[in-house]
């Protein structure tokens, strides 16, 4: 049986065509049966067409679907890739730069770091541990 990686948050137009560029260029996972999973069926879709085609023009042996339902995701998983945002992306990380240094607070470049980040993790952090639930209940073998 094929290993069985999924991609939560995988519409995401930075983070699923990345991810997948990465594991079409491992010979680990060659065979693999990668599943992407998002909220937003229109994302969701474009990023699977992309990789499919990609597969097909290049004669990979991967296996790709997409589904909305995080369980049917899950089912069977031997690894989880999370990356999921909350809300509007990029108003958010303007948000999160942006008051910090307004109040005369050091703010660092990027969502992980300063008082930004302490926001950025308090919206996050909630859904995360709601995967890691689901994780636990249906591939509790699988790596986070």
């Amino acid at each position: 049986m094929s290993t069985r990686v999924v991609l939560i948050g995988a519409g995401s137009a930075q983070f699923g065509f990345d991810m997948l560029g990465d594991l079409f260029q491992s010979e680990v996972l060659a065979e693999a049966h990668i599943v992407l999973h998002d909220i937003n069926p229109e994302a969701l879709e474009r990023v699977r067409k992309a990789g499919q085609a990609h597969i097909d023009s290049n004669g990979l042996s991967a296996r790709l679907s997409a589904t909305l339902s995080r369980p049917e995701a899950l089912a069977g998983a031997d690894f989880c890739v999370i990356a999921i945002e909350v809300g509007d992306r990029f108003a958010l990380w303007e948000q999160d730069q942006n008051t910090p240094r307004g109040l005369g607070l050091r703010q660092v470049f990027g969502e992980n770091g300063g008082p930004g980040g302490l926001f950025h993790s308090l919206r996050v952090v909630p859904p995360i541990l709601s995967i890691c639930e689901d994780v636990q209940k249906i591939c509790p073998d699988a790596w986070i």
